[in-house]
């Protein structure tokens, strides 16, 4: 007989929900959470799903977080993307990893503490939107609702322990010109020589280093003329894309500050720099233009949650083990933004997301689940 904690990802990676698109997968939050004795179960303005277990009058003591989103299939795939085959151990399909197994394990986890044993306190598992487009912006409304004492980032980690992630900010850098004929460049002023000075000026940039998370990042992404395609035309504008990977302690204003003050350093002029702030609606028709600033966050091994994430993970028969991410999460709103405490604990391999034949290990969904379980009887109790 299939698990409910397997069922239940099956059931979600069955049901296509790219960003914007999650209202089917809501339903069936709703849904499920209802069956499985959540005793609140709300939707706020966004889409994203709250479910609470527990005493009425109690506090919070623990919100498990995923998202319901997932990425666009490309490629081509030894099974359907969303049949949710079974095949040798694994689950095939789109978000199977990323993350519908995390938040079906937190769902099952939670319920089966819940059965087992007296909470004294809430317990909450949220399937927020829009997480694949901007990080944290949905879990920000959630958060507003049911002020956690703690928080657990599922997204895949291995069923390791992740304290810390580096952020993130979108910049963008944009250099005007003076249009003219190509055949007269000389008459007008090329921001595209501007814009590869300053490439070459920020890629020796020193950055800093932490011993947990490693080196901060500058990258450029793309680079893009105004009008595009200048056919002809010497172009009005350039603007180049960064994704500047970030370090706890680092603020948006002091990374805009440190490339501006390279950028005069080099002599360069007559930019703008700004951070992005691109439009995202949610299926429920909000729309809102977010700042892509993620800050970075990190938690001490000593830290309550992370012990008590030591000892969930023991009492499920598993030898615990510490990580970082890499990437950036939601833990960026709950911890890097808020301060309340966080951890990232999930199944699957970080590596499977987004990827061709996106899987999960069957052996990690029921850890999750009974790591969860025992967790929420540690923080409840």
């Amino acid at each position: 007989m299939t698990s409910d904690v397997i069922q239940l990802t099956q059931d979600m990676v069955r049901i296509p929900s790219l960003s914007g698109q999650e209202s089917a997968m809501a339903d069936l939050m709703k849904q499920r959470m209802h069956e499985f004795g959540f005793t609140s179960v709300t939707m706020d303005r966004n889409g994203s799903v709250l479910g609470l277990i527990g005493p009425d009058e109690a506090d919070v003591a623990l919100l498990f977080d995923g998202h319901m989103d997932v990425v666009p299939v490309s490629g081509d795939w030894r099974f359907d993307p969303f049949g949710a085959t079974i095949h040798e151990g694994r689950l095939y399909g789109r978000g199977s990893t990323d993350m519908k197994g995390g938040i079906a394990a937190a769902i099952c986890g939670v319920a089966a503490a819940a059965r087992e044993g007296a909470l004294k306190r809430r317990v909450a598992v949220s399937a927020s939107v829009l997480e694949e487009v901007i990080e944290g912006h949905a879990l920000a409304s959630v958060l507003d609702r049911c002020q956690p004492a703690a928080v657990i980032i599922c997204e895949p980690s291995k069923l390791d322990i992740k304290i810390a992630q580096k952020g993130r900010l979108e910049i963008l850098l944009t250099f005007k010109g003076v249009p003219a004929h190509a055949a007269s460049p000389h008459l007008g002023r090329n921001p595209l020589h501007a814009a590869a000075r300053a490439l070459t000026a920020l890629a020796s940039l020193p950055l800093p280093s932490d011993p947990v998370v490693g080196d901060a990042l500058l990258v450029p992404t793309d680079m893009i003329s105004s009008p595009y395609p200048s056919i002809s035309m010497i172009p009005s504008s350039t603007t180049i894309r960064f994704d500047r990977r970030t370090l706890s302690g680092e603020t948006e204003e002091n990374v805009l500050a440190q490339i501006d003050a390279c950028l005069k350093q080099h002599g360069l002029s007559d930019y703008a720099l700004t951070t992005t702030r691109d439009s995202v609606s949610t299926f429920t028709g909000e729309r809102a233009e977010p700042a892509r600033w993620l800050p970075a966050w990190q938690q001490t091994q000593d830290h309550p949650l992370v012990t008590s994430a030591v000892e969930a993970v023991k009492r499920s028969g598993r030898e615990p083990r510490i990580g970082v991410w890499p990437f950036c999460t939601n833990g960026s709103e709950s911890a890097g933004r808020r301060h309340i405490p966080t951890v990232g604990l999930g199944p699957g391999r970080e590596e499977d997301a987004h990827i061709i034949d996106e899987s999960i290990a069957l052996d990690q969904l029921e850890g999750a689940r009974e790591i969860y379980k025992q967790l929420t009887l540690i923080a409840a109790a």
